[in-house]
């Protein structure tokens, strides 16, 4: 082992190299982080006394030693060396994976910390607006039971102890809405509607209100090319009815309000997107309250106004409840200006649901009389409404009160006697579906493939696309909208008036 010396020494001065390496890329983390505040020149001593090992190994192989002592000391020194830079770099990497999770519990607890703030905030607003129509109520009950009130001294106070009941009822409705909306337990059900008639429903509502604090009201519509939707219908009127019950709070006597329902460009195929503007020359907000105004108890505005109540709710909750209908809100606002509430839905189109069994609808009325339909309704009232608008519009109509009752009806009869068959899907003994899948077993062709028209209150795209799969050809949804109704069957006759 002649040459084991020359070796140590090679090898310890390549190692001690990749040290220094080593250290200058630690001392680099090292500055860049916040653990080190003493400056460079400490951190260079290590790194010279390296430098100085080095180039005694140096020293040592130009001289040469035959000894082994020398050369074994001095390759031990840098491996332990390396040993001290490793160790280092793990301790490093734990103190940083330390610091990140101080990091995330610190802003962990600052969340905590806003949210228990607002929280404190909001029981102090909603304990003000409790104790105030309580205190109208305890007042008016005071009254009611002196002796020598009068008849229409009792009814007066009568109707303020309403008037506050249904505002503690409204502050526990929002509170309650609020906790289920958070925790999911809320689904949007879809049901079919149309836009105008739910404007104008707005409109009749809210009217009356506005006119009390001479304030004009105005809604336009007239931008909706396509009316009739399928939604949440109670989703979208809340979300309406907090923006304009909004509006018209904070719009001082002889404002303005307007309400603008339009139909903007959509890129999903069956799915109209719609613009919803509300909008009032109101007090308005600050830029810093817009940006919370979302927030879950938030005041809505100011909680300082003079006559003006509200827990910190209402917005939050048409969030929530914008978001779950897979739409956006927005809010422009300006101190002492007003503001103007811009919401986008996506709501799928009702024509787009119905899969008529002839594709080309007659563009004029359809002659429906001699056409004779099975409806299978097992509600008696829903029968007599149905029978009455079928028989209307020219049809001879037929009963069963089940699912199992009109397969029966259907089989038994000739073929070719019935036309068309009005389904429900939820009834007792058998439902829409399997009595749907029996008639499609039958053996006769012409029962087999009679036009089964689904009618029920089942508006979700999962429901119907569940009774296309049972078999049916087209679906109707509960409330009936009779134009729509009539439309449907349009496409299973060709023949026109």
């Amino acid at each position: 082992m002649e040459n084991l010396p020359l070796i140590l020494v090679y090898t310890g001065s390549a190692l001690m190299l990749l040290n220094i390496v080593r250290y200058i890329l630690l001392e680099r983390v090292v500055l860049r982080s916040n653990y080190w505040d003493k400056g460079r020149g400490p951190l260079h001593i290590p790194l010279a006394l390296l430098v100085l090992f080095l180039l005694g190994y140096l020293a040592v192989g130009y001289v040469g030693i035959s000894d082994n002592v020398v050369p074994s000391i001095l390759f031990g020194g840098s491996l332990f060396v390396f040993l001290i830079l490793s160790l280092m770099k793990i301790i490093l990497k734990k103190v940083e994976e330390g610091e990140e999770r101080i990091g995330t519990i610190h802003k962990d607890l600052n969340a905590e910390k806003k949210e228990h703030e607002a929280k404190s905030a909001f029981l102090s607003n909603i304990g003000h607006d409790i104790r105030t129509p309580m205190n109208e109520i305890m007042g008016c009950v005071a009254l009611c039971k002196k002796e020598d009130a009068t008849l229409p001294e009792i009814r007066e106070n009568s109707v303020k102890i309403e008037r506050s009941c249904q505002h503690l009822l409204s502050l526990v409705n929002d509170v309650l809405e609020m906790s289920r909306l958070e925790s999911g337990k809320i689904e949007a059900e879809e049901s079919a509607l149309d836009l105008r008639e739910m404007v104008a429903g707005w409109h009749e509502t809210f009217a009356p209100r506005m006119q009390e604090k001479n304030i004009d009201f105005t809604v336009d519509c007239s931008g909706v090319k396509d009316p009739l939707v399928l939604c949440s219908r109670q989703g979208f009127n809340r979300v309406v009815m907090n923006l304009l019950s909004n509006a018209c709070k904070f719009t001082p006597d002889g404002g303005e309000v307007s309400l603008k329902l339009a139909e903007l460009p959509s890129e999903r195929e069956g799915f109209g997107l719609y613009e919803l503007r509300v909008k009032d020359n109101g007090i308005g907000m600050t830029e810093s309250l817009a940006s919370r105004l979302f927030d879950a108890f938030e005041m809505e505005r100011s909680s300082s106004l003079s006559g003006v109540q509200g827990v910190g709710l209402g917005m939050a909750i048409t969030k929530r409840i914008v978001d779950q209908m897979d739409g956006k809100i927005q809010v422009q606002s300006q101190s002492g200006k007003g503001t103007e509430f811009v919401v986008t839905l996506p709501m799928r189109l009702q024509s787009a649901m119905q899969t008529q069994w002839n594709a080309d609808l007659p563009n004029c009325p359809v002659n429906f009389a001699g056409k004779r339909v099975l409806l299978v309704e097992d509600m008696a009232v829903n029968r007599e409404v149905t029978g009455l608008i079928l028989k209307n519009m020219g049809f001879d109509v037929e009963f069963a009160a089940n699912g199992e009752e009109g397969v029966y009806k259907l089989s038994s009869a000739h073929p070719g006697y019935y036309d068309i068959v009005l389904m429900d899907i939820q009834m007792p003994v058998m439902d829409g579906y399997e009595a749907t899948r029996r008639i499609r077993r039958l053996g006769n062709v012409e029962q087999a493939y009679v036009p089964i028209v689904a009618m029920t209150a089942n508006a979700f795209s999962a429901d119907i696309e569940k009774a296309m799969e049972a078999g049916m050809n087209a679906h109707v949804a509960k409330p009936i909208d009779i134009a729509v109704l009539e439309k449907t069957l349009a496409g299973f006759f060709g023949k026109k008036v």
